[in-house]
């Protein structure tokens, strides 16, 4: 009996389950990438603020405090990392930039991070708002 032929069937069978089972997302990426994507969606809406809220800055000061927080939105933006496994479109009118490969970590350390940056990006959202307030 040849058993090269049953050999090859079951090598390819453990390879096609390997490769199903790599695409298979955990619970906690799934989490991430919406995190991620709430968070990009946060930046973009923050950039548009800013953007309409220069040419009514009053002096100088309001001029600078919204010069800032554009930067600060793109330096968030240049340390955006994307959840691994997740394709990704983001329109940046203002300007482009690409996101960084994901480092190797675990699919917590993943979520823990994406957790993070929403955070951030909730922080300048907040300040963006009391600035906006003042201007009123």
């Amino acid at each position: 009996m040849n058993l090269a032929y049953p050999t090859f069937l079951t090598m390819v069978a453990f390879a096609a389950l390997s490769c199903s089972r790599g695409s298979e997302k955990s619970p906690e990426l799934i989490e991430a990438n919406r995190l991620h994507l709430e968070a990009m969606k946060i930046s973009q809406q923050l950039e548009q603020k800013l953007d309409s809220l220069m040419p009514l800055a009053k002096n100088d000061l309001e001029k600078s405090q919204i010069d800032s927080l554009q930067k600060l939105i793109e330096v968030w933006e240049d340390n955006v990392i994307e959840v691994p496994g997740f394709a990704h479109a983001h329109e940046h009118e203002a300007h482009s930039h690409e996101h960084k490969a994901a480092p190797p970590m675990t699919d917590e350390s993943m979520l823990d991070y994406q957790r993070q940056s929403r955070e951030a990006i909730f922080e300048l959202q907040e300040t963006i708002a009391k600035l906006d307030s003042l201007q009123k």
